[in-house]
């Protein structure tokens, strides 16, 4: 089972897919690259923004935008990483699990490719990137729960796998209760990976609806506290890497975060600027829109090469 792994992780990281193609754009090695998401009032995506309404902040100086392009013009590629650690065992959060795949498989539009990995103690490749959603939907027989977790380590290397298949729209998404027992790497040590290779995290928390207090199978009590950590890490995850996090307990939540998380990728705005020049350390990154109402998320900030 560790060669099988080892030997799928590898065909993940190297794009091994049938018929996989990588995609060339034209931003330039020396520019920071961001992916944005613009969202309105309501957290709907807006689809029509032209390059001259955004606005780029360096460390809160204006930088000119040297690369633009809009969500539609190129296909995604989305990592799918699913927790098939002990924590993830009974009926609720298997089947909530798989539901929540499902519903996001279904939703990406066609042209998109999607890659399955898995997580307990180790990081394991299932799927490569592919356009062929049964591959992905029958591969799921391939998770037994089971083991620790390890959920920072698997986030690194998931940050690092898609990155490595060149510039263009991308995510991870990854489905989880959020609890972390296993890892060698702090939270804070696998956001900054994602955030200076520029992946949005997208977290769908999986949790029952007895813990829930919006459900009205809601049991009153308070959720452990393991849970509620796990929660609140997975939301910083989201907020320092531009992407979103949800918690769900039930078949709509599952649906509307699937539809959430793949109206974002769809308009998934690229944008490019030169570095100013200076010592090599973490610098903020703020991007915000001239159309009223509109807010821009984007990893928040980088650190330039030494």
């Amino acid at each position: 089972m560790l060669l099988r792994r080892l030997a799928l992780s590898l065909v993940l990281l190297q794009g091994g897919a049938p018929g996989w193609t990588q995609v060339r754009f034209a931003a330039r090695a020396d520019l920071v690259v961001l992916s944005a998401t613009a969202v309105d009032g309501k957290g709907r995506p807006v689809r029509d923004l032209r390059e001259s309404e955004f606005r780029v902040f360096d460390e809160g100086r204006p930088q000119k935008i040297r690369h633009f392009v809009q969500g539609p013009e190129v296909p995604a590629r989305v990592l799918l990483l699913v927790d098939a650690s002990g924590s993830m065992t009974g009926e609720m959060k298997t089947t909530s699990t798989r539901m929540a795949a499902y519903q996001l498989l279904d939703a990406l539009p066609p042209e998109d490719q999607v890659a399955l990995a898995g997580f307990d103690n180790k990081y394991w490749g299932i799927v490569p990137f592919t356009r062929e959603r049964t591959k992905v939907k029958d591969a799921f027989s391939e998770l037994d729960p089971f083991g620790s977790t390890a959920l920072h380590d698997a986030l690194d290397k998931a940050a690092y796998d898609i990155a490595s298949h060149g510039e263009g729209r991308r995510a991870v998404v990854v489905i989880t209760d959020g609890v972390d027992t296993a890892s060698q790497k702090t939270a804070d040590e696998a956001i900054a990976r994602s955030r200076a290779l520029d992946v949005p995290i997208y977290s769908i928390s999986v949790i029952s609806p007895l813990d829930d207090p919006r459900s009205p199978l809601f049991s009153g009590r308070e959720r452990p506290a393991s849970a509620t950590a796990g929660s609140a890490t997975l939301a910083r995850y989201a907020q320092q890497s531009g992407g979103a996090a949800f918690t769900v307990s039930d078949f709509g939540g599952l649906r509307q975060a699937a539809a959430q998380v793949v109206a974002e990728l769809k308009h998934q705005y690229r944008l490019g600027y030169e570095p100013p020049e200076g010592p090599p350390r973490f610098r903020r990154i703020e991007v915000r829109s001239t159309r009223k109402g509109v807010v821009v998320r984007t990893r928040s900030g980088y650190v330039p090469p030494s």
